[in-house]
């Protein structure tokens, strides 16, 4: 393949990941057809398929970009010369605002997350290892620092990321106002700190 026909290809699939994003960002997996993401990128139903095998697998990518520039404004926040106890405290707040704007912005990514989820749970599994990963270096650092006090940092990520779920794309999880869930997503980032700090 020419670099003429490379760089064609690689805006094809810009292309295309474009037009899939706008639909089911808007309208859902369910609402969403491959035919109407074909008219809209001006690509072939044939060539879509050559990029993406099926429309779980276009919606899985889609989901995807969307953690990746998640997890990159949640990396790129916290100041990296405050305590390791209020870089993870305004991580894991930031987390729940960012998610729950995400989510209000974008009327399908629910549904897409929730077949995500159900037809695909290791590619969802590795989508939330990549939001859990700055958590750890959270960790870590506060142990090098020894302001935490923390024999097993992979086990404490996990263990923080499936107890705080609920505060992650928390529409998902509940119908309560923005203000009462995140007023108890305080809450639990004080139990977390005090349950990680060094006494």
């Amino acid at each position: 393949m020419s670099i003429a026909e490379i760089l064609t290809a690689r805006g094809r699939a810009a292309d295309l990941l474009s037009a899939a994003r706008a639909a089911f960002l808007t309208q859902g997996y369910k609402k969403t057809s491959v035919s109407q993401i074909a008219e809209a990128s001006g690509i072939s139903m044939a060539h879509i398929y050559n990029f993406y095998p099926s429309k779980i697998n276009l919606a899985c990518a889609v989901v995807g970009a969307e953690v990746v520039k998640l997890v990159a404004r949640l990396e790129t926040a916290t100041d990296p010369n405050a305590s390791a106890s209020a870089r993870l405290s305004k991580f894991m707040l930031m987390e729940f605002d960012e998610t729950y704007r995400l989510l209000a912005l974008n009327k399908g990514l629910a549904d897409c997350l929730q077949v995500v989820e159900s037809k695909r749970p290791d590619d969802f599994e590795e989508l939330f290892r990549l939001v859990r990963q700055p958590m750890h270096t959270i960790l870590h650092s506060g142990n090098l620092a020894e302001e935490f006090d923390l024999r097993e940092v992979n086990q404490v990520a996990r263990h923080i990321h499936a107890a705080t779920m609920k505060f992650r794309f928390p529409q998902l999880h509940s119908q309560e106002s923005y203000e009462l869930q995140r007023k108890e997503c305080i809450g639990v980032i004080k139990l977390v700190l005090r349950g990680v700090e060094r006494r």
